[in-house]
Formats: C-alpha cells, sequence, structure tokens
C-alpha cells in the first residue's frame, strides 16, 4: 500500500518522469503493482492531466528497459538470480518455475504471451536471458505483449475513472482465470507426456 501511495504522488508531481522511472522499476521485478500504477495513470489522462499516446508511451519504454535489464541479469548471472528471488520471495517460486517451463516450451513466443500473466510477466525476461535468446528478438516480443498490457491497464483507468477498486477487482478475477488455465494446460501435457511414456514401456 505504501508503495501505491508513493507512485501516486510521483506521478502527480513529476508526470512522465516518474510514469518512465516507476514502470521501468516495475519491469524489473521491484514490488510496483502495475495494477494500479498504469490505471492511475489511465485515470490522469481522462483528467486532462497527461496526454494518453504520451504516457503509453512513456510507459511502454519503460517496461522495455526494466525487461532489458532483467534479461542482461539472466544473461550474465543466470539460474543463481531466480534461486536467490525464490529464497527470498517464496511466493515467486510458482511463477519463476511457471516461467522457465513456458520458456522451455515455447521459446521466444513465451516473452509475449507471460506480459499479460502476473508476475510472470516480469519474471520471464530472466529466464530469456539464461537461455540467451537474440537480444533484438527479445525486445521485439518483449514490447508487442508489454504494448498490449500497458494499454489494457491504462485504458481501464481512463474508462473507469477514480474507480480503482473495480479495476483491482477486475484484474484478480481475470489473474485467477489465468491461474486456473494455466494449471489446466500443464496438467494435460504432463498426463499425455506420461501416457506415451507409459505407451513406450509396454512396447
Amino acid at each position: 500500500m505504501e508503495f501505491e501511495i508513493l507512485a501516486k504522488s510521483l506521478i502527480e508531481q513529476y508526470g512522465l518522469i516518474s510514469i518512465f522511472l516507476i514502470v521501468m522499476l516495475e519491469y524489473a521485478n521491484f514490488p510496483l503493482p502495475s495494477e494500479v500504477v498504469l490505471p492511475f495513470i489511465g485515470i490522469m489522462v481522462s483528467k486532462g492531466n497527461i496526454d494518453f499516446g504520451l504516457a503509453l508511451t512513456i510507459s511502454i519504454i519503460g517496461g522495455i528497459v526494466g525487461s532489458t535489464i532483467n534479461y542482461l541479469l539472466g544473461l550474465y548471472f543466470g539460474k543463481p538470480i531466480l534461486k536467490y528471488m525464490m529464497k527470498k520471495y517464496p511466493k515467486t517460486r510458482y511463477s519463476i518455475k511457471s516461467s522457465m517451463w513456458w520458456m522451455n516450451k515455447y521459446g521466444k513466443i513465451s516473452v509475449m504471451l507471460a506480459r499479460g500473466i502476473p508476475v510472470a510477466r516480469t519474471i520471464i525476461s530472466i529466464p530469456a536471458g539464461i537461455n540467451k535468446m537474440n537480444i533484438n528478438i527479445f525486445v521485439l516480443y518483449s514490447t508487442i505483449g508489454i504494448s498490449l498490457w500497458n494499454t489494457i491497464l491504462i485504458f481501464l483507468g481512463y474508462i473507469l475513472g477514480d474507480n480503482l477498486s473495480n479495476i483491482a477487482y477486475l484484474i484478480k478475477n481475470y489473474s485467477l482465470i489465468v491461474g486456473i488455465v494455466l494449471v489446466s494446460v500443464i496438467v494435460i501435457i504432463y498426463s499425455k507426456k506420461r501416457k506415451k511414456i507409459g505407451t513406450s514401456c509396454r512396447k
């Protein structure tokens, strides 16, 4: 909650510079919730304090810079970074393991898809670095995913105005649905693999 209040205060006082810094830090895995920060930017747009296109562009650039920082951490420091995060923040273990699974299974497309998945959208950059994905490909797919996510949240703030509680409710339920779908997909794929292994052994 303190982070949210501080983020709002900074955006109100310093505008675009604050948007860039806050979004960059959030995508670099600092505990700044985009579910609150980005809709708040939309609220300021609706009040005429900030231009929508400019605010969105700055938020996307901030997201790309923050993601690239994580990518470089993964590239040069590798798996110890993820192990440290899982030890320091146990709640991230599932998201980290999911990110690694998505990266190993789907490669570059996972960088784009993960941007719409809570927590995983920021962590996915580290596995991309660990896997030494081409930096240009990483930036391209990150830009697409970040652009979509940031646009949705800023637009929600713009449409719903000061109703941040309603936005938080929508995102919370969205996150739950995404989590259920991901778990279901993983279970189905795992079950199919087990069946294939069982069939091969019987032969």
